[in-house]
C-alpha cells in the first residue's frame, strides 16, 4: 500500500492520495501505536512560466499541506483514529479533530468535503473567488478521488503484514 500516491491536479489546487502506515510517535511504545489507512490533502499547485517550444513540458510544484484528512485505523475497521486537520502551518498538521461522522462514514464524509472545499480555503486565509474554477472542477471529481481511497482504504484493512520502518517511523517497504 505504501508507494500507491495519487495526485488530482486543477488549476491552482491539487488533492493527494495515499497510503500510509506509521508508529504514532506520541504514542510510542503502547499497543496500538501503528496506524494504518489513508492520507488526503488539499494542496495548492502552481507551474512554470518558462519559456519553451509548444512541445515543451512546464514544471509543476506542489506546495505543502493546506488541509490533512487521515482515514486512519490502530487495526483493520477498526475507525477509531480517522481525524482531519482543518489547518497546516508550512506542512506540519494542525490539532488532529475527531468527527463521529467521519468515522461512521470516512467516504461519505469525504465525498461531502470535497463537494466543496470553500469552507477549508477561507479557513487557511485563501480567497475561494480565486479558486472558483478549482472548486468547481473538484466538485465533480469528488467521486472519483473518493473512490480511489475507497479502494486504498480497503486494501489497508486487509490483514496487516510485518512490515521494516524508517527512522520516522513509516512503513519502508511497500505493503
Amino acid at each position: 500500500m505504501r508507494g500507491v500516491y495519487r495526485i488530482y491536479c486543477f488549476r491552482k489546487l491539487a488533492v493527494t492520495v495515499e497510503g500510509v502506515d506509521f508508529l504514532d510517535p506520541a504514542r510510542a511504545g503502547e499497543p496500538g501505536a501503528r496506524e494504518r489507512g489513508v492520507r488526503l490533502e488539499l494542496r495548492g499547485l502552481s507551474e512554470s512560466a518558462e519559456a519553451g517550444s509548444i512541445y515543451a513540458s512546464r514544471a509543476t510544484w506542489l506546495s505543502r499541506g493546506i488541509s490533512r484528512f487521515d482515514l486512519l485505523e490502530s487495526e483493520p475497521h477498526a475507525a477509531d483514529r480517522m481525524h482531519w486537520h482543518p489547518e497546516m502551518s508550512d506542512g506540519e498538521p494542525g490539532q488532529r479533530v475527531f468527527d463521529a461522522e467521519l468515522s461512521a462514514d470516512p467516504l461519505g464524509w469525504l465525498a461531502r468535503t470535497l463537494r466543496d472545499v470553500t469552507p477549508l480555503l477561507r479557513r487557511a486565509g485563501l480567497d475561494p473567488a480565486e479558486h472558483a474554477e478549482d472548486v468547481a472542477a473538484m466538485a465533480e471529481a469528488a467521486e472519483e478521488i473518493t473512490e480511489i481511497t475507497g479502494r486504498l482504504l480497503a486494501e489497508a484493512r486487509k490483514p496487516w503484514p510485518e512490515v521494516t520502518r524508517d527512522e520516522r517511523g513509516l512503513a519502508a517497504i511497500n505493503i
